[in-house]
């Protein structure tokens, strides 16, 4: 029989909250390097479906997988990979609402939701931190430059069936 890799630290915290019913979506810079932006982060930011004064759970699962608690929500998993867990992100609409329109991702073989680009964007524009202000042209460009392609890939779909519905 095979031997079965072990999961990843990452992989691990995030089968943990999907055991303990935790809904998260990725969010901030790691959610735009997902999507194709050519930043640079240190940590990972999820945002959880969870009351703040129930932050003790997040504590219990980073305890559990041999993890540090750096702060009451930023987390060291045992490799090193920091976690940043975000409540309430600035600028974005409730959890619910913006869980509809989040893309479906992986991290580490574990799937994950995936805050859109633009939602990104509106929310380190809100924040509007020196740090987020200073990404936001790179995250700006970006965008327009995953809109041209998404055009231009309907443009050469549509070509296509036509030249297929032509030749029939």
């Amino acid at each position: 029989m095979p031997v079965q890799p072990q999961d990843s630290p990452l992989g691990a915290f995030l089968k943990a909250l999907r055991e303990e019913k935790i809904d998260c979506i990725l969010i901030g810079a790691m959610a735009a390097i997902e999507q194709g932006a050519p930043l640079m982060t240190v940590d990972y930011g999820f945002w959880v479906r969870l009351p703040e004064r129930r932050y003790v759970r997040l504590l219990s699962i980073i305890q559990r997988l041999g993890g540090t608690v750096r702060a009451q929500t930023l987390y060291e998993l045992i490799d090193g990979t920091q976690v940043n867990a975000v409540f309430k992100p600035t600028g974005l609409g409730s959890f619910a609402a913006e869980w509809k329109h989040c893309r479906r991702g992986q991290l580490d073989s574990v799937p994950v939701r995936v805050l859109p680009l633009n939602r990104v964007i509106a929310s380190k524009r809100a924040a509007n931190r020196e740090k987020d202000r200073a990404v936001l042209p790179v995250l700006e460009r970006t965008l327009r430059l995953m809109k041209q392609m998404q055009t231009r890939d309907r443009s050469r779909a549509k070509a296509k069936r036509k030249r297929k519905n032509g030749t029939k």
